[in-house]
């Protein structure tokens, strides 16, 4: 016989209310239990309200329970657990001592007038939690049902098979889980109006979060907060204790106190003193972090150590040698260490500590050739190594085979939101799941296993990413370095999780086309980093392809919008309409405000409609903020506050929002030919440009190319169009434009390939009132079926190739038996996808143990060409500035390469450029010959993540653009 939980259970008011009388309870609570636990089961049973309609009851007394009940406790605070181990009805063998896992079983039996019960036994607290939420998953209740609203699906009833057992595996990553931070202007403001401030009511929805994503480790908002003081007092720090969530700080916040309490409590009266400064006030300093221990030692904590300058700065001045700099950190480390062993524990290596390795603090760790680093010294023997990500995304050292043995292990700080250089991202989601695959999972290939902690900023937005960071972090042999290409998958589950009720599967399909079509487009340029330079408002017609796929995802949204009804509808709006439509609109402004520019500069009239659909885009911005903070009557206000238009700097400061520029009218009819996909333009006069090119068709699989045709003046202006060759079709051969409700008009090119006869130039005359302007519609018929399948063919003056459009990709045996080879990463290029070789942490030498790539191709002319490789911006994985690939063109000689400039570092012109544009462009010269040619690329250093590939002739680089010349022409190709 199944366990069984109908509708059917008495019927409380709710979940809240205790003081009903009890009968035939179905939660049995134990005195013993730890109060956080007894706390969570609460909260599982106010998750069976939602689900069944009423909630269950909860008793101490075996007496009141009914017949299917719920057993829930922690080995070693449950003498129910010990009796039922007794009784040889479970077995806590399996759990002891081991960390945050939890048996999930149904037996039989196991108090008189029980039938059936389900165990929930943690190896510890936090197991014991995660049981109880697990019982809330199998109900289909989602981990942000309380945070974002999200309704569970009614049920009348709900079992489990008798012999259900289910032990949960220990969590990958020791420390997993989020930091509040920038949380100014909005979650600042969204705390202070619903919680009234930094306190315990807001940080148990914080707890409750981290909790049931299965995280365990927090570091709390610290801009203007002091979560020892905010409670108020110590109250959030007691409930994150009862809770059993690990407290920690940020980078810069040593010893359990945080960056504000110096500020508040500083003073030149103040036992602390009044610089934050160990050299001017070591003896202060040193009572400030002993203070801190002795106040909040007796928590579960990570407890920072190291030490910055005041406001996350340098520790010392310019004039300081890196000599000086260590000593300093050596005697910070020594104090703090003994500081810990006096006021926390003894035995120190017991004692979870953390040293960022953050910024400065880098090359104090390493050192250099002549100044030893504090790396493998004593003072830093156990401790937790926290190595960083450049604030965007990309990984920076990681540990070497040698450091992988340091006993206090690694951890990772990543960051989702930034405040800083080159240009601050923090108002709504813009992390890519893959993105986050490649690089995380490196991270751990690298051994970085012992905390995982990411900056969300504000949270709000941040859901989406945040889960799949933590359950990645928390099973990551299910999602990890075996699981390529798996983030599709996750995304569906993850929409499952949220739109399992009132949506059907075409919505949720819907759904995973916005979170994944936002957020590549976002991947590809992050909304404050827009403007309106970033996109070419006409090469390769990449700002109208991107405007297109805006306007439907956009409209995609809308539709779901306005069918989603009253119950659903926070929850839709929060995580995934105001993200996707926050996001998309404002792309859709400056791409907009690019063509708008450019347009007016050549005194299109078209200009003047594009100044009003950007006006509506910043009309429409301004709305979904509003209406994102009225929601369930301001849920949610405050967290769209953040500033996100026009950065000019690295911050809001002189923001600028777009500059329209209109038209006036030519003082006659005139109209302007352009052709689409580059910048060739004509008006018609005789002794000017009349003499247009479309090279679409040299192409053989392209049917379609087009030319627009636009007023100058807002005077009617009549133009006729010609064509005698037969081969090809205009979609108008004539019209009429006014300059105002039609300012242009886009013919469409269509070639009848079977219809040429002879020559492959064909000729399109468009008549205007200034003179005419001729197309000149070349389509040259090759024959390429000598060439093999996948070889590029050069029909455009360049050749651009996708990285998984490879003829060959040959692996590498390994000593071990195993191989390495590239992967292709689906979705993570800006364009298309990437390829990356595996095993992650494998230095390779081109052409012996390296895996590579070939490529095909070619060419006409023979000769020197550039070949210009566009790749992820990864910075190198150890401290000597390179990040180096083998190339080889032919049976020439390898030639290996560093892809990063000399003196590269994090900080500088070319890291920013790359971290904005999410490339980096690296090019090398080779000899190439006339006909068919090929191309391998070998992996070197870890870290070379490859998207395309340009080829062209030396010193003759194709248009400009952001995305690069789309993929050129290969045979074989499909569809």
């Amino acid at each position: 016989m199944e366990f069984t939980i109908t509708w059917r259970m008495p019927k409380n008011e709710s979940a809240t209310n205790q003081s009903l009388s009890v009968s035939d309870a179905l939660f049995y609570r134990e005195e013993e239990a730890f109060s956080g636990v007894n706390k969570i089961a609460q909260k599982v049973m106010q998750d069976m309200e939602q689900v069944f309609g009423y909630a269950p009851q909860a008793t101490t007394d075996r007496n009141q329970l009914g017949t299917n009940v719920v057993l829930y406790g922690t080995v070693g605070h449950s003498p129910m657990l010990l009796e039922l181990e007794e009784n040889r009805l479970i077995d806590l063998s399996e759990i002891k001592g081991k960390r945050e896992v939890f048996l999930f079983q149904v037996i039989d039996r196991p108090f008189d007038g029980v039938e059936k019960a389900l165990v929930i036994a943690g190896s510890d607290k936090r197991g014991t939690i995660y049981g109880l939420f697990h019982l809330s998953e199998r109900l289909g209740v989602s981990p942000l049902v309380n945070w974002a609203n999200v309704k569970p699906e009614r049920k009348e009833s709900f079992s489990l098979s008798e012999d259900l057992k289910y032990i949960s595996k220990e969590p990958s990553v020791r420390y997993r889980g989020f930091f509040i931070n920038d949380e100014w202007p909005a979650f600042g403001n969204w705390t202070t109006t619903n919680f009234g401030g930094f306190n315990a009511k807001m940080y148990e929805q914080v707890f409750e979060l981290l909790l049931r994503l299965k995280g365990n480790y927090l570091w709390p908002a610290m801009w203007s907060a002091r979560f020892y003081d905010d409670g108020p007092g110590l109250a959030n720090a007691e409930l994150a204790d009862e809770y059993g969530v690990v407290m920690g700080a940020s980078h810069h916040e040593p010893c359990l106190r945080y960056g504000e309490e110096y500020k508040y409590l500083r003073g030149k009266d103040s036992i602390y003193g009044d610089a934050w400064n160990f050299i001017k006030n070591r003896e202060g300093i040193t009572r400030f972090w002993e203070d801190g221990l002795k106040r909040s030692g007796k928590f579960e904590s990570v407890i920072t150590v190291g030490m910055r300058g005041e406001a996350d700065t340098a520790i010392m001045g310019k004039g300081a040698t890196l000599a000086d700099n260590i000593q300093l950190l050596r005697e910070v480390l020594q104090t703090q260490n003994r500081l810990i062993r006096e006021n926390v524990y003894s035995n120190l290596s017991e004692v979870p500590r953390m040293l960022a390795l953050y910024k400065e603090v880098e090359p104090f760790f390493y050192g250099d050739k002549d100044t030893p680093g504090l790396i493998n010294s004593e003072e830093l023997e156990d401790v937790i190594l926290m190595l960083c990500d450049d604030n965007h995304g990309n990984l920076r050292t990681l540990p070497t085979e040698e450091m992988r043995s340091h006993k206090g292990g690694y951890g990772m700080y990543y960051h989702f939101d930034y405040h800083g250089g080159p240009i601050s991202y923090e108002w709504i989601n813009s992390s890519y799941l893959p993105k986050i695959w490649e690089q995380m999972t490196m991270a751990y290939d690298f051994g970085i296993r012992d905390l995982w902690i990411v900056n969300v900023g504000d949270i709000g937005t941040q859901e989406f990413p945040l889960s799949y960071f933590l359950d990645l972090a928390y099973d990551f042999e299910k999602w990890g370095t075996q699981a390529i290409n798996k983030t599709d998958l996750y995304t569906k589950q993850w929409i499952q999780r949220q739109f399992s009720d009132g949506w059907s599967e075409r919505d949720r399909s819907k759904i995973f086309d916005l979170l994944t079509g936002y957020t590549k487009i976002a991947h590809i340029r992050r909304p404050e980093h827009m403007n309106s330079n970033v996109y070419h408002p006409v090469n390769y017609k990449e700002s109208d392809e991107l405007l297109q796929r805006i306007d439907d995802l956009l409209g995609l949204a809308d539709e779901l919008y306005k069918r989603v009804d009253e119950v659903h509808l926070s929850a839709y709006y929060a995580l995934v309409y105001y993200p996707v439509v926050g996001n998309l609109n404002l792309q859709k402004m400056w791409l907009l405000t690019g063509k708008n520019h450019y347009k007016a500069k050549l005194g299109e009239m078209e200009a003047n409609k594009l100044t009003e659909q950007i006006r509506a885009c910043l009309k429409r911005d301004r709305e979904l903020v509003a209406e994102f903070h009225a929601i369930e009557g301001g849920k949610w206000y405050g967290m769209g506050l953040s500033e996100h238009i026009g950065f000019t700097q690295w911050n809001e400061d002189e923001a600028q929002n777009p500059i329209l520029m209109n038209v006036l009218p030519a003082n006659k009819p005139r109209l302007l030919v352009t052709v689409d996909g580059t910048t060739q333009r004509s008006e018609g006069s005789s002794w000017h440009i009349n003499k247009l090119g479309i090279n679409d068709f040299l192409q053989p699989d392209v049917e379609e190319a087009s030319f627009t045709i636009s007023s100058i003046s807002d005077l009617p202006a009549e133009y006729k169009i010609t064509c005698d060759d037969p081969w090809l079709t205009c979609s108008k051969t004539g019209g009429i434009l006014d300059g105002k409700e039609n300012a242009a008009e886009v013919i469409q090119v269509r070639i009848d390939r079977s219809a040429i006869k002879g020559g492959t130039e064909g000729y399109i005359s468009i008549q205007m009132p200034l003179g005419s302007c001729t197309i000149v519609v070349n389509a040259a018929q090759h024959d390429y079926s000598e060439l093999p399948d996948m070889t590029f063919v050069d029909t455009k003056g360049y050749i651009s190739i996708e990285a998984e459009h490879y003829a060959l990709n040959q692996e590498a045996p390994r000593q071990n038996g195993d191989v390495s080879r590239f992967e292709v990463i689906e979705g993570y290029g800006k364009t298309l996808s990437a390829v990356k070789a595996y095993p992650t942490t494998q230095y390779f030498t081109a052409g012996k143990d390296a895996p590579y790539l070939e490529y095909r191709f070619a060419v006409e002319e023979g000769g020197l060409y550039d070949v210009e490789l566009y790749m992820q911006p990864s910075n190198p994985v150890t401290n000597d500035g390179t990040l180096r690939y083998g190339i080889q063109v032919n049976e020439e000689a390898i030639n290996v390469v560093n892809a990063l400039p000399e003196g590269y570092r994090v900080d500088d012109w070319n890291w920013a450029q790359g971290v904005l544009n999410h490339i980096r462009r690296h090019s090398t010269t080779a000899s190439c010959s006339a006909g068919l040619n090929t191309l391998r690329i070998f992996a070197v250093s870890p870290g070379f993540v490859l998207e395309k590939l340009v080829i062209y002739p030396a010193g003759k680089k194709p248009a400009d653009s952001y995305l690069g010349p789309t993929e050129t022409y290969y045979t074989g190709k499909k569809g």
